[in-house]
């Protein structure tokens, strides 16, 4: 829901202020209202420039190594914050110069190493010969033999798919080698490696030097931080107030919460100001703030992606987080995939911040929701639950007379006693030539039910797991039920916004889809429920076609409402044909987890080694699947909420969060 809020007025002294303002912002309630004729950035340019290179200083502290920081209540000066973080920007460009010295290096051993340990000098000693040293690679391929014969042919080294050799030239001879020259090396492997030593001395003295300024400085440094955006947050809500009488009074205007009225006329009790407090203005927009159940909570973060609600409408979140909730779990549809997110999310919650254990709350209830959809769909780590092995046992018929099946169809049953069959279809169609296609239809359920499974315990529910047709017409179920949900919530949202009249003609829509269900699910047909289908269909057009548009003429009324009709109807059947990606996803998911279970039960084949392989393909698959399957479990429902269950709920959104003037210190 979205909190109720009242706009404050406050009228106070001009000497006064400033620490009437100190004051405001220690309660931290108002959410100051800004004026568009006041420049606050060029007023606050410099102060936002000198907290960036506070920010830009702390962030260099945070990426060394941590060291245990002095703990502090201290807040510098801005004479010893400025040395500071010239010490920090010198270290670290220092260790950003001894850094890329190393790369080079390194690069320039990388080069020498195919052509070993030597100087340059000793190269050049053989010219007073006549003599010159040509140094040459090629790849194996390009390399020819006749190269040794026609030339002073010396080879260096032959690896990584390329060959290394020297060349004796004579002075005046010219060369037919088709191969890269290459440039000797300025220094010596042997003084490469001793000069990198050296660096990485220096390197470490530069680091030691980082963390001991981080050790002396970073909470202080912080500390400064905070008072500076304190500074920032006070200037900025002091240049937001208006002078009245020569500058004697100031104004200043804000939001506050309904709920923290009271903690602020407490304040105000206390203090010589002069308050008026008003509901909204008609054509103003008070700022957002959100506050919902414990679990609708926790869905706050995935809205908040997309736009906060406008303050005269309904806030979406409550009524869109049952439904992803359902949609994520019917997207990855893996039982096994839910056990793993409720147990990996609780031991993950032992050791994060506080800040981060609301989102693995929801992940574990992500988690249930798996569970169930896929014990719905029969899957558990890619193994198909359905298709477990059937077999009808003298208990299974013992049990079957006891749950009122025809003592005829027990006796047909016994022909096929024993005998196993591995999957559901199998199994009932031999039911079925054994009692007859319409008793096997009518039993189907108790069938399943006392059929003894090739898995334990898998038999007490395995009768409640859906074929995957039946998945398919769940999706388009689940999508309808959201779609008339958000035309309901869309008649609140109107109602709320602009008045119960201008939300008649979805009242109309909401008529007719409903009443046209009921017909044809047979509950408005027979004694007489006819006439009251018919009913309803008129009250309909007259909602849909007459009572649309408040305010123009009846012959507008009714373009706009054959217009209207044109879009609705399309749009809720393209809206509904949405909802077949959760059956797509849950089944691509299914069927690439039971892919990367065969192929490692496969590999178990191979002698000796055969389970290392099982292990590693039957866990890199399942990691992959699990990966894969919960970016289409997040992004899918994402898409149907914000598009499908937005549009139809008439959300219109561009809210303004609310941001109250808060003072740390």
């Amino acid at each position: 829901m979205i909190l109720p809020m009242k706009k404050y007025s406050f009228l106070v002294y001009h000497g006064d202020y400033t620490e009437f303002l100190k004051k405001l912002g220690k309660l931290g309630v108002l959410h100051v209202i800004e004026r568009e004729d006041v420049d606050k950035e060029a007023s606050l340019k410099d102060e936002r420039r000198y907290l960036e290179h506070v920010e830009n200083a702390l962030e260099l502290l945070t990426a060394e190594k941590r060291e245990e920081d002095a703990e502090t209540t201290e807040i510098p000066g801005r004479e010893l914050v400025d040395r500071w973080i010239g010490e920090i920007m010198h270290v670290n460009g220092k260790i950003n110069d001894l850094r890329e010295k190393v790369e080079a290096v390194n690069r320039e051993i990388e080069r020498q190493l195919p052509w070993g340990d030597y100087e340059r000098e000793d190269l050049e000693k053989i010219q007073p010969a006549g003599y010159t040293v040509r140094l040459y690679q090629c790849s194996s391929s390009q390399f020819d033999p006749d190269w040794q014969d026609r030339h002073d042919f010396f080879l260096i080294s032959d690896h990584g798919g390329k060959k290394y050799f020297m060349i004796l030239q004579k002075d005046g001879e010219e060369t037919d080698i088709d191969a890269e020259i290459i440039e000797p090396g300025r220094k010596s492997l042997s003084r490469l490696n001793e000069e990198i030593q050296e660096i990485e001395i220096e390197l470490t003295k530069a680091e030691v030097e980082m963390m001991h300024l981080r050790g002396r400085t970073f909470n202080a440094l912080k500390n400064f931080r905070r008072q500076l955006n304190d500074e920032i947050a006070f200037k900025s809500v002091y240049l937001e107030s208006k002078k009245a009488s020569d500058g004697k009074i100031r104004i200043l205007e804000g939001w506050v919460p309904e709920e923290a009225e009271e903690k602020l006329n407490e304040f105000l009790e206390d203090e010589a100001v002069v308050s008026l407090a008003e509901q909204p203005p008609e054509g103003e927009m008070p700022p957002v703030q959100l506050k919902n159940s414990r679990f609708s909570r926790l869905f706050e973060p995935i809205s908040k992606l997309f736009d906060l609600p406008a303050y005269n409408e309904l806030d979406l979140t409550p009524f869109f987080a049952p439904f992803f909730m359902i949609f994520f779990g019917f997207c990855l549809g893996d039982a096994g995939y839910g056990v793993f997110f409720i147990l990996l999310a609780g031991l993950l919650k032992l050791r994060v911040k506080k800040d981060f254990k609301p989102m693995l709350t929801l992940a574990q209830y992500f988690g249930v929701a798996t569970i169930i959809f896929g014990l719905l769909s029969g899957t558990f780590f890619g193994i198909n639950l359905i298709d477990s092995g059937y077999t009808v046992t003298e208990n299974s018929l013992q049990r079957l007379e006891s749950s009122d099946v025809p003592a005829q169809i027990v006796m047909a049953l016994q022909e096929i006693e024993g005998v196993y069959f591995e999957g559901r279809n199998e199994f009932l169609d031999a039911v079925g030539q054994q009692i007859g296609a319409e008793p096997a239809d009518l039993y189907q359920t108790e069938l399943l039910k006392h059929a003894e499974s090739g898995i334990p315990f898998i038999g007490y529910f395995r009768h409640l797991m859906q074929d995957p047709l039946s998945m398919f017409y769940l999706s388009l179920l689940i999508g309808g039920i959201q779609i008339v949900f958000g035309l309901f919530v869309r008649v609140l949202n109107i109602t709320r916004r602009s008045g119960f009249r201008h939300a008649l003609s979805t009242i109309g829509w909401l008529a007719l889809i409903i009443s046209l269900i009921l017909y044809f699910s047979g509950l408005l047909k027979g004694n007489g429920l006819e006439y009251l289908f018919y009913g309803l269909m008129a009250v309909s057009g007259v909602l849909i076609f007459l009572l649309n548009r408040p305010g123009i003429n009846i012959l507008a009324r009714v373009g706009s409402g054959i217009w209207d009709s044109y879009g609705m109807v399309t749009g809720i059947f393209g809206d509904l044909l949405s909802y077949i990606r959760l059956f797509a996803l849950g089944i691509s998911s299914a069927i690439l987890g039971f892919v990367f279970n065969d192929i490692s039960l496969q590999l178990l084949n191979i002698p000796y080694i055969g389970w290392l392989f099982f292990l590693i393909i039957l866990l890199a698959g399942h990691s992959i699947n699990i990966f894969l399957a919960t970016l289409g479990g997040f992004v899918h429902p994402m898409r149907l909420t914000f598009v499908e269950f937005y549009k139809n709920a008439g959300f219109a959104g561009g809210g303004k969060k609310y941001k109250p003037f808060v003072i740390t210190h």
